[in-house]
C-alpha cells in the first residue's frame, strides 16, 4: 500500500473513524500487514475457515479491533432460532471476544440480535438501509444488552455494530432515477441517497446514545454502538467522517480515495436537515428511498432462503 493511502487511514483514525479491511471471497487476509498499513478491523468473506477468523481476532485484539464474519442460518432464514443457533456455533468455534457475528436486520434477524447480545455474543446487524429499520436495530441492541445485564453478563464484552451498504442503496436509487429519464433534475439527484441516509442514521444513533436508556447501559459498562459503512465509492470516504464509525474498504478503494483532497473534519454531525431535504427531493421525483431499502432487504432475504 502506498504512503498516501496509509496516511489517509491514519487521518481517518484520528477523526474517530475505524478503517476496516474488506477481504474478498477466497482471499486469506494478511492481518499483520493490514494492521501495519492502518486498518483496525476486518470484514471476513463468506467461506473463510474458522481458524483464519480466530487468528485475525488474535491479531486485532492488540489494537482493540474487531473481526466481522457473517452467520449462515441454513435451517431457516426467516426463523430467529436458526440465526441464534448459527451465531452460537460461530461464536463458540472462534471463541474470541472481538468477533462480531453478522446477522441481517430482518424481523427474524432482529430477534436474533437481541437474544445473542443477551448471551454475550457480539453482533453486527447487517443490511440496514433506512432510519426506520435502524431504530428497530437500536431497540434490539439495547434490549439485548439489558437482558445481558440482568443475567450478569459483563457488558464490556460483546460488541454491537450496525452496517449499511451505501453502495447498494445508491445503485438501486440511481437505477430508479435512470428509469425516469435522463433530465437534469434526475441527474443531480444521483448518488445522493447513500450520504443522506448515512447522515440520518448517524443522527438517529446520537439521539439514542443521549437517552436515559443508553446512559444506564453505558454506566453498566456497555461499549458504544458502532456504525459501519460499506460499498463506498472513493469519493465517499471523505464524506462519511465522524466519531465511532467505520469504513469497510478494499485496498483499491483506499488507494483511489488517497488521490483526492484531504479530510475536512466531521461531515456527519449536524447535517440531518439537508439530508431530509435530499430525500424529499428524491420523493418528489417518485423515488421513495425507504421503499427502495425495503426492496433491497427483501431481495437479500430471498437469497438467504435459497441458500438453505
Amino acid at each position: 500500500m502506498t504512503t498516501e493511502a496509509m496516511r489517509l487511514l491514519d487521518e481517518l483514525a484520528a477523526e474517530g473513524v475505524s478503517p476496516w479491511w474488506a477481504a474478498r471471497p477466497g482471499e486469506q487476509p494478511a492481518v499483520p500487514e493490514a494492521l501495519s498499513c492502518g486498518f483496525r478491523g476486518v470484514r471476513m468473506a463468506a467461506g473463510t475457515p474458522v481458524g483464519v477468523v480466530r487468528a485475525a481476532c488474535d491479531e486485532l485484539r492488540s489494537c482493540g479491533g474487531f473481526v466481522a464474519f457473517g452467520a449462515a442460518a441454513f435451517d431457516g432464514a426467516d426463523d430467529p432460532a436458526a440465526w441464534v443457533a448459527a451465531a452460537r456455533m460461530l461464536h463458540s468455534g472462534v471463541d474470541r471476544p472481538n468477533l462480531l457475528v453478522g446477522v441481517p436486520a430482518t424481523p427474524a434477524g432482529l430477534t436474533a440480535v437481541e437474544r445473542c447480545l443477551a448471551e454475550g455474543i457480539g453482533i453486527e446487524a447487517t443490511s440496514v438501509f433506512s432510519v426506520r429499520q435502524y431504530r428497530a436495530v437500536l431497540d434490539a441492541q439495547c434490549a439485548g444488552l439489558e437482558r445481558a445485564r440482568a443475567r450478569g453478563v459483563d457488558l464490556a464484552a460483546p460488541g454491537a455494530a450496525t452496517s449499511c451498504d451505501l453502495g447498494a442503496l445508491d445503485a438501486a436509487v440511481n437505477a430508479r432515477l435512470d428509469r425516469l429519464g435522463d433530465d437534469g433534475a434526475a441527474g443531480e439527484l444521483r448518488d445522493t441517497a447513500g450520504l443522506a441516509t448515512a447522515r440520518l442514521l448517524y443522527r438517529t444513533r446520537e439521539t439514542a446514545l443521549a437517552s436515559k436508556r443508553w446512559l444506564s447501559l453505558r454506566e453498566s459498562g456497555a461499549r458504544p454502538l458502532m456504525l459501519l459503512w460499506s460499498g463506498l465509492r472513493p469519493e465517499q470516504v471523505r464524506s462519511l467522517v465522524s466519531w465511532n464509525t467505520g469504513h469497510v474498504l478494499s485496498a483499491e478503494t483506499v488507494e483511489a480515495a488517497a488521490r483526492g483532497h484531504g479530510l475536512e473534519g466531521d461531515t456527519l454531525l449536524g447535517r440531518h436537515e439537508q439530508s431530509v431535504q435530499a430525500l424529499r427531493l428524491l420523493a418528489e421525483r417518485g423515488v421513495d428511498v425507504e421503499a427502495v431499502g425495503a426492496e433491497l432487504l427483501r431481495a437479500r432475504s430471498v437469497s438467504w432462503s435459497r441458500a438453505r
